[in-house]
């Protein structure tokens, strides 16, 4: 106990003499960046950021994202950071690429020390270590999935309101401000996001093909794909988005069916991935020396190894099977 307390110590003793050295080293350079967002920040709505954009926080949070952006950028990606940085974006997620590169980074670290330090085996900790590296990644891709969602189901209502407000006399941009006014986020600050770029100077296609790339949304590129050739050809607006929105519903309804048909299939997924991993910590506390040998024979190990990877080709697989495009 005392190990892991020295070796806790030794790390965050660590830590914090980066971060003071950050400071020293980079203190004229950091009063004139925060000199500098100060009078270049964008205009927040109602005191909210926008969505994707990076505000800075201040104190500890800062020095370790500053900390995470220096790790980042050392480290040689195989995907552009402009791709990592559009995707970060879509997750509404305050990061820049190279602080996330950084964090994955770091996860990859700690869980490689940790495995190898408590078990001292390095076949098993390299794998893992391997792993944990796509794990901030992977949340991130969660939790973009999460908000595209969210403005899937949102759409359909925003576009009912837009063309009210059309019949009703009102321009196409009052009767976006409508929707950014009365609906929750996401969908609202992506609205009100072309406002703003569009009163700043940028033309409307413009704006919106910005937050066509902001969401990757397949419904909202109908959207905008219908609305400029619309301004090109003319025609009932209202009527349009009334059809897109008729045509959005029935897609949710139907993918809904789909993943109540698919339910048995994740189902199987899920108990693939959970069974052995049960079991192997019911066996590990009923008898603790039977499931060490794993860990410590270099057969286990493999054995292990072998194991992850098969139980993540199989989830890989399933999930394949049960994604239905429509």
């Amino acid at each position: 106990m005392l190990y892991f307390l020295i070796l806790g110590g030794a790390f965050l003793t660590t830590v914090l003499l980066v971060m003071g050295m950050h400071r020293v080293v980079f203190a004229s350079r950091l009063t004139v960046m925060q000199r500098l967002e100060a009078h270049t920040a964008d205009a927040p709505q109602e005191g909210q950021a926008f969505s994707g954009e990076i505000p800075r926080s201040k104190g500890l949070k800062r020095d370790l994202l500053n900390i995470l952006g220096l790790i980042g950028r050392f480290i040689p990606q195989r995907v552009s950071r402009h791709a990592i940085q559009q995707k970060l974006n879509q997750a509404a997620i305050l990061m820049r690429a190279e602080e996330l590169v950084g964090l994955s980074f770091l996860t990859a670290a700690v869980v490689f020390l940790l495995f190898f330090l408590v078990l001292g085996q390095l076949l098993l900790a390299i794998p893992l270590g391997v792993l944990s590296y796509f794990l901030p990644g992977l949340l991130v891709n969660l939790k973009k999935k999460k908000r595209m969602q969210a403005l899937t189901d949102q759409l359909p209502e925003a576009l009912d309101i837009i063309a009210s407000g059309l019949r009703a006399g009102f321009s196409f941009p009052q009767a976006m401000a409508v929707v950014s006014r009365e609906m929750q986020p996401p969908i609202k600050d992506e609205f009100y996001r072309v406002i703003w770029e569009n009163r700043m100077g940028k033309t409307l296609e413009e704006a919106l093909h910005n937050m066509g790339e902001r969401t990757d949304s397949d419904d909202l590129d109908l959207f905008i794909t219908a609305l400029l050739i619309q301004k090109q050809v003319g025609g009932n607006l209202a009527e349009v988005l009334n059809n897109i929105s008729h045509t959005i519903r029935e897609r949710v309804r139907i993918q809904g069916e789909i993943n109540t048909l698919t339910a048995q299939g994740k189902m199987s997924a899920i108990i693939i991935i959970s069974l052995p991993i049960v079991f192997a910590l019911i066996l590990y506390f009923i008898n603790t020396e039977y499931m060490m040998e794993f860990f410590q024979d270099i057969i286990g190990q493999v054995l292990l190894v072998a194991s992850v990877i098969s139980m993540i080709l199989g989830s890989i697989i399933i999930r394949k099977i049960i994604d239905i495009d429509i």
